[in-house]
């Protein structure tokens, strides 16, 4: 463990642990990045033993947090506040995005990388919990 935030637990690897929802996040490169890099990003990680995806919608609105202060996403996850890809698609062209900025969702080209930044998400990966896996994360 190398940081703690309320319900988030970051980890050595870049694993940031939801301790609310059970899930386990991976912030891409925090860098402008398409739908389609997005997608390629998450298919070659292997970070954690693998098993990513790009998050649903739901999973997105879960993380957003309103603040007046406008810092909507923990500081853990390291990016710019701005527009993070979905894995909910509207049609062959156009995919779904959630801004953190005002916490609301819509759809775009796949094709569009300006601001957008990507997540990978998977269930939490409870074996990595026991004393010995957590020992040598540490």
């Amino acid at each position: 463990i190398v940081a703690r935030d309320g319900r988030y637990v970051a980890f050595a690897n870049g694993v940031i642990c939801d301790c609310f929802s059970g899930l386990e996040w991976l912030p891409g490169p925090d860098k402008d990045m398409s739908w389609v890099e997005g997608c390629h990003w998450v298919r070659g990680l292997s970070t954690g033993g693998g098993n990513w995806r790009l998050p649903t919608l739901t999973e997105l609105r879960g993380l957003y947090k309103m603040n007046k202060k406008r810092d909507n996403l923990s500081p853990l996850f390291g990016i710019s506040m701005t527009d993070v890809w979905s894995s909910e698609i509207q049609d062959d062209a156009s995919a779904w995005g959630f801004n953190f900025l005002p916490g609301n969702q819509f759809w775009t080209c796949k094709t569009l990388s300006r601001r957008f930044r990507v997540l990978a998400v998977r269930p939490r990966n409870y074996p990595a919990f026991d004393k010995g896996a957590q020992q040598a994360s540490d």
